[in-house]
């Protein structure tokens, strides 16, 4: 075979390696944005439940002086609501790392976020009925509404962890996410 021909056929090789590399696109990043911004709104909130909380604190102490019973049940409350705040507060501690995860080790950690939320929302759910229980003994007005405050924080901290499960549950592995129910949060 002459040169000319070698040449010929490995330029239209080469243009046509060129041509279907092209068509490959590289395995691009996925979009972090939606999952990002239900994070930072769980940090807010966080934070507005703990301002939230110090006035409940602040509230119980009108009752220090009296028989006790209101400010145990105050106290008691209050200590709920800090554990579910904290229980936001590591959620968001571990979901604000996520594009530094290794690639390789995405679906893995998503596989374990996905368990925790749903964990959170479950742990979150029942914290609110505990407060209700407390609630139920609570006679001071200005305590309630900051109780009620309290626990519509808790509630957007659950929509919160519904929306984060809903966008992890594609970036989890799916035979982790299909043994626990198709992947549904359980409400």
């Amino acid at each position: 075979m002459p040169t000319f021909e070698k040449k010929r056929l490995l330029v239209i090789g080469l243009l046509s390696l060129l041509g279907i590399m092209g068509c490959f696109k590289a395995n691009p990043q996925p979009d972090y944005t939606p999952l990002q911004s239900e994070v930072e709104q769980l940090y807010l909130n966080y934070h507005e439940l703990k301002v939230v909380c110090s006035d409940l604190r602040t509230a119980a102490l009108v009752h220090l002086e009296h028989s006790g019973g209101q400010l145990s049940e105050i106290q008691s409350a209050a200590r709920l609501i800090e554990q579910a705040n904290l229980i936001a507060y590591y959620q968001w501690e571990l979901l604000s790392i996520t594009e530094y995860i290794r690639e390789s080790a995405r679906k893995d950690f998503f596989t374990l976020r996905v368990k925790d939320v749903a964990d959170a929302h479950r742990k979150s759910k029942d914290m609110i009925l505990t407060i209700k229980v407390y609630d139920a003994f609570i006679k001071d007005s200005a305590a309630l509404a900051i109780i009620g405050k309290a626990i519509a924080h808790i509630e957007r901290n659950m929509a919160i962890y519904e929306a984060l499960h809903g966008l992890m549950v594609p970036m989890a592995n799916q035979m982790e996410t299909a043994a626990e129910g198709e992947g549904a949060l359980s409400l």
